[in-house]
């Protein structure tokens, strides 16, 4: 009697540090480059109170993920928890919106990468079609690369980290040696209520305070790992979030902050000189080939469980024999992506995809808004604290949602509605899998 071939699985290979490296590199993005200018324009220095506000509004999100990545550690994130604390329908919304958000995502992510490369290139500034092939190249082979195995991009993902991390704590450090209290004045030149203006700008800068659950099944030791993960990379996340607001803020005139394409490189070149505006962009560079891989490994493990529970595409639920990732998924997110970016080729349809990006940041918000209200239903009647913290984090996601406005909002549940005829089409093609347990499988 001939054996039983065994059914590849996912390989355990993503440390503790390698988490805080997904959760920080996810987080500390090109966006901490350029953020600094939008707040001046929309908020002016008041803008370090929304950092401030949304800091302690995600501290609330991060202890929501720290407690459900422990208690259910499976592959997903936050589809796990919809699911399983309301079936079968929100399971399906919550992973149609989040991998969406994630394929589509990359693909702004990707162009602000090579964004920052052109800088650098007189060659590559000139010609779109060698833009177009850099960026090709850098989703693909990132995507190759995670196909090889979640050891390696979390080695990747480290030594980024610090390439990121050290000149940019470095340069706001010593551009707070240069703090001028006038700069700050007037404090809120378009009125305190502009602070929900600011929190809807500041609240892109942590997607991805989730990371650490999405690919629960290859974290060492999860039961700890998870947790310690999540709130080590929110803690450095915000560290540096609201340091570089407060140098760039206290360095530079509002003004003068507002219409700079590169504020953070603007306060190194007058603190320090010129060279030091070429270290920081070399940092952004680094900061964008470090969201773009950590949202390339996400969006291989967004879909997997629930494409193994039957309530999404089945091919995406492979398992790679050899190299225990989920390789068909990452795949078919690169593929996806590499034709959101064939729309640059058009100027007419160069809108239509800044749109979808919006869009997809928008429905980044919605599994952070399940998650939540699957945490206080989840908690149990001795859950007191759990749902007081749940509580919390669902209100504030809530008022982020609300400062993206009304017509993105509308935009969005439209986008969301349009999966759910998939969803019936799925459901009708095969039965779902039972709820998953605490223990990552299913009843």
């Amino acid at each position: 009697m001939s054996a039983v071939p065994a059914v590849p699985r996912l390989v355990r290979g993503l440390g503790l540090v390698g988490t805080v490296a997904l959760v920080v590199g996810n987080m500390v993005g090109t966006s901490v480059y350029t953020l600094p200018a939008s707040l001046a324009k929309a908020t002016g220095p008041f803008g370090i109170v929304a950092w401030a506000f949304v800091a302690l509004g995600y501290l609330f999100v991060a202890l929501v993920y720290a407690r459900l990545g422990t208690r259910f550690p499976r592959t997903g994130g936050p589809y796990v928890y919809a699911r399983h604390a309301f079936g079968d329908l929100t399971g399906f919304i919550t992973v149609w919106s989040y991998w969406v958000s994630a394929v589509v995502g990359n693909g702004a992510i990707v162009t602000g990468a090579v964004g920052y490369i052109v800088g650098f290139s007189p060659a590559l500034a000139a010609n779109p079609g060698l833009r177009f092939a850099l960026a090709l190249g850098l989703v693909w082979g990132l995507c190759f690369l995670n196909v090889r195995g979640v050891r390696q991009s979390g080695r990747v993902q480290t030594v980024v980290m610090f390439l990121n991390l050290v000149p940019l704590v470095l340069v706001a450090i010593a551009a707070l040696t240069h703090f001028d209290p006038a700069n700050l004045h007037p404090f809120a030149p378009n009125g305190f209520g502009s602070i929900a203006v600011g929190a809807s700008l500041v609240v892109w800068a942590y997607s991805g305070i989730e990371s650490a659950t999405v690919p629960a099944e290859e974290v060492q030791a999860p039961e700890k790992t998870i947790r310690r993960g999540t709130m080590i990379g929110y803690w450095v996340g915000t560290f540096v979030f609201l340091l570089t607001a407060l140098a760039v803020a206290g360095s530079l005139p509002n003004d003068v902050v507002a219409g700079s394409a590169r504020p953070i490189a603007l306060a190194a070149e007058q603190v320090l000189g010129p060279w030091a505006g070429t270290i920081v962009g070399l940092a952004a560079v680094a900061a964008a080939l470090g969201t773009l891989n950590g949202w390339i490994l996400m969006s291989g493990r967004i879909p997997l469980s629930a494409a193994e529970d039957g309530l999404f595409f089945r091919p995406l639920a492979r398992i790679h024999p050899s190299y225990g990732t989920p390789a068909v998924g990452l795949v078919v997110g690169a593929i996806v992506t590499s034709t959101m970016l064939l729309l640059y080729f058009s100027r007419s349809l160069l809108a239509v995809f800044d749109f979808i990006v919006l869009l997809s940041v928008l429905t980044t918000l919605l599994p952070h808004l399940l998650a939540a209200a699957a945490e206080f239903a989840l908690a149990g009647s001795d859950g007191g604290k759990p749902r007081l913290i749940a509580a919390i984090a669902f209100l504030f996601i809530l008022y982020t949602m609300y400062g993206v406005g009304w017509t993105v909002i509308g935009w969005g549940a439209l986008a969301v509605t349009a999966g759910l005829p998939l969803y019936w089409l799925l459901k009708r093609g095969s039965g779902a899998r039972g709820q998953p347990q605490p223990d990552g499988t299913s009843a």
